[in-house]
């Protein structure tokens, strides 16, 4: 019986001793010197040793050592390198790239309920993928294989959460002195981290990104370049033209057309970058692929930079909180497991008929990743419906943007999924983070405090107050139904096709456009998940 390991992505090590390891990590709340991984993870001898290893990482980085008759692996908290392993007789498979263990194990038959739920989500979910013989390792989680008898015997178990539990009855304001203090340890790792080099900040109109401009202008780091895209004069660029112009730091903007897209999409580097990105797990982050490239192709940011997007402060500080279970005495199971799959199953239509056999074991999916009691209190419901959040849609689809960067030869870091972030977070009573309280409190007061004024601050507002209004409109309505086909039928056709903010339709012809999107698919990425599986043609020319 053999390990293979296959270790190929963006800064991948080996050592004599057979540890092999990508990314980089800090001990804890240290914010000194990142670590050698490499030799940090040489001297484990058990697998007692490596669980404690594990959780003391606070980074993005994935490891396989292997000690002869055992083998050992693990990811981060967020899954932001991820691993992909297989068994086949007396052969086990583990690599960064899902397609090497995919040809190894000879599983080239996909599996038609992965099908299914990746064309309504967008990824595939717990140990899945789409291929039955290749599976993934999970956010906060590590395997460990023995040989026993000739042949391989492996497990994977959690070692990290996101299920909270508030202990603090702190208010607002206490909570608000640590959140700043954290946020200065978290930034500080980030600029040891870059040492000197170009910091990129994909720039846009929202609080995430506005607060990691801030907090490099706090400390002081003046190598910093901000960019954003998208339809010259959408609202999100002009927001981030002017947060820029104010804390005077380099602002670059990539137009996007429909023109445009339709050659990107129809490039080698395009179908190179499908073939490294989505891993037979997750649709391919599209939306500021091209962006990235125009920077590279013009020069107009150094080779060695580090881009540091703005994932997922929203999610951490509340904005996924289901309102209603705050409302209610208690949660059943059930309601957990239909509020989940209302909000993340949607991509498409729900199956019909025959269909209805995928809909219950996409469910039964959902039930076996909870493991929850038949009733919750709403404070409970809440943590578990996040954490399927973090695990599934925050961890293989929003961090797996980051492949982005590393196929435009890019290092990245991502400073609101630092330990420190999730702890804090995970503590936080709920009554904080209902509408993201706490945390947009914090941005305003930050936005005033640096910019002098709170004018950028009161533009977003107002922007996605008319938003909220709008879905309030359409929600509380007694015709909500009719409202609902309204509202879509102004989206679709020329309008949306022709005017989204950020072009992106223009990678298919306006006829296969009109062809699904009204009944069918509402975004972008319903018809990338298509297209993927080979539902439908985007290269297509509607002709």
């Amino acid at each position: 019986m053999e390990f293979h390991i296959n270790m190929t992505g963006r800064c991948a090590v080996a050592s004599d001793s057979h540890a092999y390891v990508r990314g980089t990590a800090f001990i804890g709340s240290d914010t000194s010197t990142p670590l050698n991984l490499l030799g940090y993870f040489d001297r484990i001898e058990s697998e007692y040793e490596f669980r404690s290893s594990m959780i003391l990482l606070n980074g993005f980085f994935a490891v396989v050592c292997n000690k002869g008759s055992v083998l050992l692996a693990g990811v981060d908290r967020i899954r932001s390198i991820p691993l992909f392993y297989g068994a086949t007789g007396d052969e086990f498979y583990i690599s960064d790239d899902a397609s090497w263990v995919q040809t190894k194990v000879g599983s080239f038959q996909r599996s038609e309920l992965s099908e299914r739920e990746f064309c309504m989500t967008g990824y595939v979910t717990g140990s899945e993928t789409l291929y039955p013989g290749v599976k993934q390792l999970r956010a906060g989680e590590l395997l460990v294989a023995k040989t026993a008898d000739g042949l391989v015997q492996f497990s994977t178990e959690r070692y990290f959460d996101f299920v909270g539990r508030p202990e603090t009855s702190s208010d607002a304001e206490t909570l608000s002195h640590e959140l700043d203090a954290l946020l200065i340890r978290c930034f500080e790792r980030l600029l040891r981290l870059a040492d000197g080099r170009t910091l990129v900040v994909p720039l846009s109109g929202g609080y995430d990104s506005r607060l990691i401009v801030l907090m490099l202008k706090r400390l002081g780091y003046e190598n910093v370049v901000a960019f954003t895209y998208g339809r010259p004069g959408n609202t999100e660029s002009e927001i981030s033209k002017q947060v820029a112009k104010r804390l005077d730091i380099p602002w670059q903007f990539v137009p996007y057309s429909n023109e445009l897209w339709w050659q990107w999409f129809r490039t080698e580097e395009r179908e190179a970058y499908y073939a490294m990105a989505h891993h037979a797990v997750s649709v391919p982050h599209l939306q500021d692929w091209p962006a990235v490239w125009e920077l590279k192709r013009r020069g107009l940011v150094a080779e060695d930079s580090v881009f540091v997007p703005g994932h997922a402060a929203d999610m951490i500080s509340g904005s996924h909180i289901p309102e209603a279970f705050v409302k209610a005495r208690q949660v059943s199971h059930e309601q957990l497991v239909e509020q989940i799959f209302k909000k993340h199953y949607s991509l498409v239509r729900v199956p019909r008929g025959k269909d209805l056999i995928f809909l219950d074991e996409m469910k039964g999916r959902i039930t076996s990743a909870l493991c929850a009691p038949d009733c919750l209190v709403p404070d409970v419901a809440v943590r578990l419906s996040e954490n399927w959040n973090w695990q599934e849609r925050q961890a293989k689809f929003i961090a797996n943007s980051v492949r982005v960067y590393e196929f435009w030869g890019y290092d990245w870091w991502l400073p609101f999924w630092d330990q420190e972030m999730f702890d804090f977070w995970a503590r936080v009573p709920l009554e904080h983070r209902i509408g993201q309280r706490l945390y947009i409190a914090y941005v305003k007061k930050l936005t005033a405090e640096t910019l002098g004024d709170k004018s950028v601050s009161a533009l977003v507002t107002d922007r996605e107050l008319s938003t909220s209004r709008l879905k309030e409109f359409i929600r509380m309505t007694p015709l909500r139904g009719f409202a609902k086909w309204v509202y879509r039928k102004l989206k679709t056709s020329n309008y949306e096709y022709e005017n989204h903010p950020r072009a992106w339709y223009g990678i298919m012809s306006r006829e296969v456009f009109r062809r699904y999107h009204v009944d069918r698919y509402e975004s972008i990425n319903s018809f990338l998940a298509m297209d993927i599986l080979g539902a439908i043609d985007l290269m297509d020319s509607g002709s």
